[in-house]
């Protein structure tokens, strides 16, 4: 089991990657804040079902996931995604690319979920778990999606 402090810890640390996979899912931030809380308390709960302390970051993002799409389902509505925040990945000489940003939001969602989670340090497996997929599908998206941005740049460059 994990300890009260070991679990505040772990949340910590993950709350921006945690707030930022919620975003994605629902692009509102105070529906973002409420999957947060929703999620926090119910991992908090269900601690004890935790195996292996080294899966809590999949652990944890799996049932924020779960709350994110619960939200959604309740709230059945749709933002564009114009409104998505800046990766933490892509802070420093990305941050101020605005063909990056574009050609990523051109990307199908699909693709551009996987791509920002590789792009924030997840591994295969992890963001396999995150977006409820297996792993060969977490290549195939990020290997199109590699291949749609490169597409992408080359016409905003020529637009």
């Amino acid at each position: 089991m994990i300890s009260d402090e070991t679990f505040s810890e772990e949340i910590g640390m993950l709350a921006k990657t945690a707030f930022g996979v919620a975003y994605l899912i629902l692009k509102n931030p105070s529906d973002c804040e409420d999957a947060m809380s929703a999620a926090i308390l119910s991992a908090y709960e269900n601690r004890r079902s935790l195996r292996k302390r080294d899966s809590f970051r999949a652990w944890f993002l799996q049932i924020l996931r779960n709350k994110a799409y619960g939200i959604m389902r309740e709230r059945r509505r749709v933002e564009p995604t114009e409104q998505l925040p800046e990766p933490s990945a892509w802070t420093g000489d990305a941050a101020g690319n605005v063909d990056l940003r574009n050609a990523v939001l051109r990307l199908p969602e699909t693709q551009r979920n996987a791509l920002l989670l590789q792009q924030e340090g997840y591994t295969l497996e992890e963001i396999g778990t995150i977006l409820n997929i297996p792993v060969g599908t977490v290549k195939s998206r990020l290997s199109r999606a590699k291949e749609t941005l490169r597409s992408n740049l080359e016409e905003i460059r020529y637009e």
